[in-house]
């Protein structure tokens, strides 16, 4: 507890006051979001504090941060203004407070995990879809999270649309150089093709999206049972996100007994990943311009 509010309740004991502060979502790159178990109520919340005289919400969001996790936050994002009868709370000592806190998000950030000031018995990132028992505060805002639009969403790419076919076309080209330097020939089909060529391929494409832009597309062609992947690309400014993973794993869902996919033999990257992910790698193959080809099934 700051000096700044142990003067307050020095004043009113532990009767309710406006307690203005900030709060932040702080993800890793696999969007898995940090929470604090914290040693005052023995329950996961979301790190923050409150304001000390002459701060800004800003300011105050990098200061409790810091202190409470170590990690010094870059650029943030103020996602709402959150206050209102269900963000009363009162502590296990009796001290009642009406929160008014300024939510931000932040994915760029430096530092190695630290309890510094004592508030915290652990800190821990979680997957969005396996958040621990929440309860009050962190449990309001953390329901309200896909109203903000910071998740990644994952959804399908009509390709008549002008602008949906300009931003595959703009992402391959990124992502197939680099496969090519990996496998040393620019003779690869999407690094060739044009926009028409892309808009009446007949393949069915998925893109993965982070607040709005393309960071990763996958495509393929279904016959009867069998899926056939034919495209696979990550920009290569969110690459080590697993965003290729979480792509294939969309893939997978698809109702169909057999998945296969090819790749260049040199692309390492890629190959981990279908074997990882239980893919089979089957016989290779040589494309005309002497290119191994190494084919995977599932």
């Amino acid at each position: 507890m700051s000096d700044y509010i142990k003067e307050i309740r020095a004043l009113i004991g532990s009767r309710p006051f406006i307690l203005a502060g900030s709060a932040v979502l702080v993800f890793n790159k696999e969007y898995e979001v940090l929470l604090q178990l914290r040693s005052d109520t023995g329950r996961w919340g979301i790190p923050g504090g409150a304001m000390e005289p002459g701060e800004s919400f800003e300011e105050t969001a990098r200061r409790e941060l810091y202190e409470e996790t170590g990690l010094r936050l870059n650029s943030l994002k103020l996602l709402d203004v959150i206050a209102g009868e269900e963000y009363y709370f009162q502590y296990p000592n009796g001290d009642e407070i009406h929160n008014a806190i300024a939510l931000y998000a932040c994915t760029d950030w430096d530092g190695q995990l630290q309890m510094l000031d004592g508030e915290s018995k652990e800190l821990r990132f979680f997957a969005m879809n396996k958040l621990p028992s929440l309860q009050g505060r962190p449990e309001l805002i953390l329901n309200k999270i896909k109203g903000y639009g910071i998740l990644p969403v994952i959804r399908g790419i009509e390709l008549y649309e002008v602008k949906a076919a300009a931003e595959v076309l703009d992402l391959q080209k990124k992502a197939y150089k680099i496969e090519a330097d990996l496998i040393g020939t620019d003779e690869i089909p999407p690094l060739k093709e044009t926009f028409e060529q892309l808009q009446n391929c007949g393949e069915t494409f998925m893109g993965y999206y982070i607040e709005g832009v393309l960071a990763g597309a996958v495509s393929y062609k279904k016959t009867g049972k069998v899926l056939d992947i034919h495209r696979m690309m990550v920009h290569p400014d969110f690459f080590r996100r697993g965003i290729a993973g979480k792509l294939l794993a969309e893939v997978e869902r698809k109702d169909c007994h057999e998945i296969i996919v090819s790749t260049g033999a040199a692309n390492t990257p890629a190959i981990k990943l279908y074997e990882k992910r239980g893919f089979v790698r089957q016989e290779d193959s040589v494309v005309g311009n002497g290119l191994v080809i190494a084919n995977f099934k599932k």
